[in-house]
């Protein structure tokens, strides 16, 4: 006989589509089954439930996310819009007119969450390209279309007046409700067992809690957490201690030579962040890599850290520059650097009671640093194998490389630093034939296995390419 969890709820109070919604739903229970279970609206779709095809994108306080990674805590006091809120009246959004009229939908499934993706880019006030358009629908897959006439439909309505929130804000003016039947208050939460959300007021609240209760586990943009809650791979009965609206904990920029990264620095805050292309672009040139606009705006560098993957895909260039990570804890805080943070497979140096909350990177005086992703896609894929190459040059050395850093992913249980190919590099001077030597080392020295993505003979044979290209192309 299984047991039967307690159903812990609470009462969540936010906007949908301009209209006020109450729903007393346990706080992990996932935003895309309250739309489409509880308040019927059905356009936003269930897809993958992992935040790869974007058939359930929604636009929270107008941000474009996944509805199957955001747990229904954090839409407290919010604002969500559906397709449902587009139409105003009865009558189609300009955007919802484009994809009619030049046929920018099919079967139908995808379009709801791509005229969504389509009204965050637009708001942007970008200009509508072909290029912006295709990278701002990059996470919402399609089967029927082939994306043209949906760019031609995107574009066509970026060229006419601006909007704003569409029925949504009709709605909010004159309290009508864009789908016609009401907004459930409270909600039967049997069908699916969802984690009870602690939400502290604080970063001290936060440690105090865990503190007081060890079983908690952090959540921030639920990128992993909330896929392996619906994969079963995580269990519903341990609580979750909701950190993302921690201010503390978002933060960017220099102090003493180093950048301080807060932990709940999104891959979207990196990619537009003035300080990050000042003092070290290599970061927002990785951000752009990791999934697509509605995982980059929930995403953290803490979280994808925290993660502890082998490939994760910011730790390769944060081990090549020498990152340190702010831990804090019931003793205070304490500093532990990148290469002693992941002491095991998909273990971290944070120990019970304790949170992350900072990444300090020191910011070298004439440091380069280089990176390559290889994936099935140049984006939104999981690294089959990932480098980072840092080195620094002085005149005085006549372009001789010195602290030289080749960091990796994807190749061993943990992300490494190469040090015996860092041997081969160091006090050379890049050339074909040092660029030779640096791959059979790095060949030799890694040992990674065969799995799902790729062999482990690819695997080799890629990291030696790489990073032969990347010695070549510093050499010029």
């Amino acid at each position: 006989m299984t047991a039967t969890l307690p159903v812990i709820t609470d009462t969540i109070r936010f906007h949908v589509n301009g209209q006020p919604v109450e729903v007393d739903a346990p706080g992990g229970r996932r935003l895309l089954d309250v739309l489409r279970v509880d308040l019927g609206l059905t356009g936003t779709k269930e897809g993958c439930g992992e935040g790869e095809c974007g058939a359930c994108s929604v636009l929270l306080d107008g941000v474009l996310v996944n509805a199957c990674l955001v747990p229904l805590a954090q839409v407290d006091g919010r604002d969500v819009l559906t397709v449902e809120g587009l139409a105003d009246d009865g009558r189609l959004d300009p955007l919802q007119q484009a994809f009619l009229e030049l046929g920018g939908t099919q079967c139908g499934f995808c379009a709801p969450a791509m005229l969504l993706a389509a009204r965050a880019f637009l708001a942007t006030g970008h200009a509508a390209t072909e290029p912006a358009i295709r990278e701002a629908i990059a996470g919402n897959l399609c089967r029927c279309t082939g994306y043209t006439k949906i760019v031609e439909a995107i574009a066509a309505a970026g060229a006419g007046p601006p909007t704003v929130a569409g029925g949504a804000a009709a709605s909010a003016a004159t309290g009508a409700w864009p789908d016609p039947r009401p907004p459930a208050a409270v909600i039967d939460v049997a069908d699916r067992a969802a984690p009870r959300v602690v939400r502290p007021s604080s970063l001290y609240d936060a440690l105090a809690r865990l503190a007081a209760d060890p079983a908690l586990r952090p959540i921030a943009g639920g990128t992993d957490v909330m896929v392996e809650l619906a994969a079963g791979v995580a269990s519903p009965s341990r609580p979750l201690l909701d950190v993302w609206d921690l201010d503390e904990l978002r933060l960017i920029d220099v102090e003493h030579d180093e950048l301080i990264l807060g932990a709940l620095t999104t891959y979207g805050d990196l990619r537009r962040s003035a300080v990050v292309h000042g003092a070290l672009p290599v970061l927002a040139e990785v951000a752009a890599s990791v999934g697509a606009a509605q995982i980059q705006n929930r995403g953290t560098i803490g979280g994808n850290c925290m993660t502890a993957s082998p490939a994760a895909d910011m730790a390769p260039v944060l081990l090549a520059t020498d990152a340190r990570f702010e831990i804090a804890g019931p003793h205070g805080t304490r500093i532990v650097p990148a290469d002693a943070f992941w002491p095991g497979y998909r273990r971290t140096a944070v120990g019970p009671g304790e949170l992350l909350v900072a990444v300090r990177v020191p910011l070298v005086p004439g440091r380069h640093v280089r990176v390559r992703k290889v994936g099935t896609r140049r984006a939104q894929s999981i690294a089959k194998t990932s480098i980072a190459l840092a080195w620094r040059t002085a005149p005085e050395r006549h372009g001789a490389w010195h602290d030289v850093r080749v960091a990796l992913g994807s190749v061993a249980p943990t992300p490494i630093r190469a040090r015996r190919t860092e041997a081969v590099l160091e006090g050379t001077t890049p050339a074909p034939d040092v660029a030779d030597r640096a791959a059979h080392a790095v060949r030799d020295e890694i040992s990674p296995i065969d799995d799902v993505r790729s062999t482990a003979t690819y695997r080799r044979e890629a990291t030696a390419r790489v990073l032969r290209r990347i010695v070549l192309d510093a050499a010029g």
